[in-house]
C-alpha cells in the first residue's frame, strides 16, 4: 500500500512538474503584440557578396542602425550599431559607449560595391585615431581581428518568408 501511495504522489508531482514547466516556457515567449513591434527588414533581395545598412526603426537608448551582410557563402549577419549624429561609435571597451565617431564604416568592397572575399568591416575615415586602427576591424562573421577587440553586437533574430525580424 505504501509502495502503490508512493509511486502515485511520485507521478502526480512529476506530471505537475511538467505542467508548470510547460506553462512556464510557453510565457516566455514574446506576445503577438511584441512580435508585431519587431525591427523587420526585407531579405529577399539581398544576395551573396551584399551588404547595406537600414533604420533600426525602434526607440532604444541610441539611434542604432542595422547592418546586414551576406557573406558569399550566403550566411547572413546582423549587426546593430550605436549611432550619434549618423557616425557609428566605435567601441572602447563595450558597444555604445566609445571615444571615435567614424562617418565612414562598412565592410570592404570593391568598385562595384560588392564585399570583398575575406575582407573586413571597419572604419574608412582618413583621420581615423592609429591606437584603435587595429581594435576596429572585424570579419564578417563579427570576430575582431585583434585579440583586444570586442565581438561585435549580433542580437537574437529570427527569419521567414523572406523578411528577418530583430528579437530585442
Amino acid at each position: 500500500m505504501k509502495k502503490a501511495l508512493a509511486c502515485a504522489v511520485g507521478t502526480f508531482a512529476a506530471t505537475g512538474i511538467v505542467f508548470i514547466l510547460f506553462v512556464l516556457g510557453a510565457s516566455i515567449q514574446p506576445s503577438a503584440k511584441a512580435k508585431a513591434a519587431r525591427s523587420q527588414h526585407d531579405i529577399s533581395t539581398l544576395h551573396p557578396g551584399e551588404y547595406r545598412f537600414e533604420s533600426f526603426g525602434r526607440d532604444s537608448a541610441w539611434n542604432e542602425i542595422v547592418l546586414l551582410v551576406k557573406d558569399w557563402d550566403e550566411t547572413l549577419y546582423v549587426y546593430l550599431l550605436p549611432t550619434k549624429d549618423s557616425k557609428v561609435i566605435l567601441p572602447e571597451r563595450w558597444w555604445g559607449y566609445g571615444y571615435y565617431e567614424c562617418s565612414k564604416f562598412s565592410p570592404e568592397a570593391d568598385e562595384s560595391g560588392k564585399l570583398l572575399k575575406g575582407g573586413i568591416i571597419k572604419c574608412h575615415d582618413k583621420e581615423t585615431p592609429e591606437w584603435g586602427s587595429s581594435l576596429w576591424q572585424w570579419a564578417y562573421n563579427g570576430s575582431p581581428k585583434d585579440d583586444w577587440g570586442i565581438k561585435m553586437y549580433s542580437p537574437p533574430v529570427e527569419a521567414k518568408n523572406g523578411m528577418l525580424y530583430i528579437n530585442r
